[in-house]
């Protein structure tokens, strides 16, 4: 099972790329998601990012296609607003696409139209979701058994949910709040990966 970072868009190009040059060993991937940044800013912080020896294999880019391209990234992860799977596939026959779902159905759809690997949450009561009544897991179990393609969960995940969690065939958690809301977030990753591998396991992404 991977771990996954999403960012949360509340840190300085700087400060954002040092953090995730921290954690960078520790985690499988990382989601981009830095929605109030200009397209320049985010290029900025990949070119750093790949300047300063991160694995380009871990970075993904969060809805935007283009600058993908434009930096030599290969995976992409669309929100559930985003564009049409079918339409991005054809446009960027090179790119990786993973899709955000909310329930069984639209995983379904998301599969049919060509989904690499699908995002589910939120699964419990998170910071970054206030108000918002979390899934829980029975879905994700239904989800996972029912579509062939690598499924993650994100969404209030703390280190005790993992055990149940690792009795899927769960592809990883993504973790947010967890990461990005600690003083330090290389110590934030080490419950989970003291819980999950007892020493890190191969990427499915890098076989």
């Amino acid at each position: 099972m991977e771990i996954w970072a999403v960012t949360n868009g509340r840190m300085g190009i700087p400060e954002l790329v040092d953090v995730l040059l921290l954690v960078e060993p520790a985690i499988d991937a990382f989601i981009l998601r830095e929605t109030t940044k200009t397209d320049k800013e985010i290029v900025e912080a990949i070119r750093r990012l790949k300047e300063a020896g991160c694995d380009e294999e871990k970075i993904i880019v969060h809805n935007r296609p283009d600058i993908a391209v434009m930096t030599g990234i290969r995976r992409v992860q669309i929100p559930g607003y985003g564009l049409p799977l079918g339409q991005l596939k054809l446009q960027y026959p090179s790119l990786l696409f993973g899709r955000s779902v909310h329930s069984l159905a639209e995983a379904e759809m998301a599969y049919t139209h060509g989904a690499d690997w699908l995002l589910y949450g939120h699964l419990f009561q998170t910071a970054s979701k206030q108000g918002k009544v979390p899934r829980g897991t029975d879905e994700l179990f239904r989800m996972v058994q029912a579509i062939p393609i690598p499924i993650y969960a994100i969404g209030g995940i703390r280190p005790e949910h993992l055990p149940l969690l690792e009795k899927s065939d769960l592809a990883g958690i993504a973790l947010m709040s967890a990461i990005f809301s600690e003083s330090t977030a290389e110590e934030a990753v080490a419950p989970y990966r003291d819980q999950l591998f007892r020493g890190k396991v191969e990427s499915t992404w890098r076989k």
